[in-house]
C-alpha cells in the first residue's frame, strides 16, 4: 500500500547494531525492494551502546558500519552523538545524513553530538524529534545550537562566517538534510510553511533575520499555515482534521490510561 501512495516514502530503519545481526543488515540492504531507498539506522546514541559495541564486535558502532557497509548519500545515521574524530570526519566525508534529535538526548541525558567540528568538516545533518518529548523543530534546532553553547562557552556555533545567521544557517542545514534522509528529489510535491507575520515576534524582521526570530525569539506557534504535497492542511492555526483528532487522541489516553 505504501509504495502505491504519491505522499509515501518506503525505507529502511534498522535499531541499531546491538539488536540486528550482521547478516539481517545484509539480507535487508541487498534485498530488490530497498536496494535504492533510504536507510536509517540507530547508532551510538549512548556511551554505554558504544561500549557495548565494542566488546562484541571489537570496534565502535559507526567505525564498524563504515568498515562493514557501503554507507552513502541514502544514509542517516540517527543520533551519531558519541563519534570521534576519526568517525565524524569518515560521516562528514560519505554524505550520509546525522539525523540528531536534540529533545530526546537531552531527555535522556545522552550527550552532545559534535556540532561544530562536524560542520567544519562539510557534513550534513538532519532532525527528527525521536520519543516525541516535543514534536518541534523550532526546538530541536534550538536546543541544537544552545547546548553547543553551553557545553563550548561560546556564541553562534552554527554559524560559519562571523556575519551569518544562526537561524537561517540551522533551517537551510536541517532542510537540505532532511530532503535528504527522506529521499526527496526534484519534482515532488510541494510542502511549505507560512509565518505569522503579524505576531509582535516577527515586528521589523527582514529577509535575514526572520529565521533567528523564528528559531530563539520565544515559545509562541508562529506557523500560521501548512501545505503538505500541495495540499492545505492547516490553514490560521488551525489543522482542518483538528477537531476529529484531538477527540480520537483523548479517547486512546484514556483507554490505555485505564488498562494500566
Amino acid at each position: 500500500v505504501a509504495l502505491e501512495s504519491p505522499r509515501l516514502r518506503v525505507g529502511v530503519a534498522l535499531h541499531s547494531l546491538r539488536a540486528v545481526p550482521e547478516s539481517a543488515m545484509r539480507e535487508v540492504l541487498d534485498s530488490r525492494l530497498v536496494r535504492d531507498r533510504v536507510v536509517h539506522i540507530h547508532i551510538a546514541e549512548q556511551i554505554g551502546e558504544v561500549q557495548d559495541c565494542v566488546g562484541i564486535r571489537d570496534a565502535r558502532p559507526v567505525q564498524w558500519l563504515f568498515d562493514h557497509a557501503e554507507v552513502g548519500v541514502r544514509w542517516c545515521l540517527v543520533h551519531a552523538t558519541h563519534v570521534d574524530e576519526t568517525e565524524m570526519r569518515a560521516l562528514a566525508k560519505s554524505g550520509a545524513v546525522a539525523g540528531l534529535c536534540p529533545t530526546t538526548e537531552a531527555n535522556l541525558g545522552d550527550g552532545l553530538f559534535p556540532l561544530a567540528a562536524y560542520l567544519g568538516a562539510n557534513g550534513t545533518l538532519g532532525i527528527g524529534s525521536d520519543s516525541h518529548i516535543s514534536v518541534s523543530p523550532v526546538e530541536e534546532l534550538r536546543w541544537l545550537e544552545y547546548g553547543q553553547r553551553l557545553v563550548t562557552r561560546h556564541r553562534n556555533i552554527a554559524a560559519r562566517t562571523p556575519d551569518a545567521s544562526v537561524g537561517e544557517t540551522l533551517w537551510g542545514a536541517a532542510l537540505r538534510g532532511g530532503r535528504r534522509a527522506a529521499g526527496l528529489a526534484d519534482g515532488s510535491s510541494a510542502d511549505f510553511i507560512v509565518l505569522d507575520d503579524a505576531s509582535p515576534l516577527l515586528a521589523a524582521c527582514d529577509d535575514q533575520s526572520v529565521l533567528d526570530h523564528f528559531l530563539f525569539a520565544g515559545n509562541t506557534p508562529l506557523v500560521r499555515d501548512v501545505l503538505a504535497g500541495g495540499d492545505w492542511v492547516v490553514r490560521g492555526f488551525r489543522h482542518r482534521a483538528e477537531d476529529d483528532i484531538s477527540a480520537r487522541y483523548r479517547t486512546a489516553v484514556a483507554e490505555l490510561a485505564s488498562s494500566v
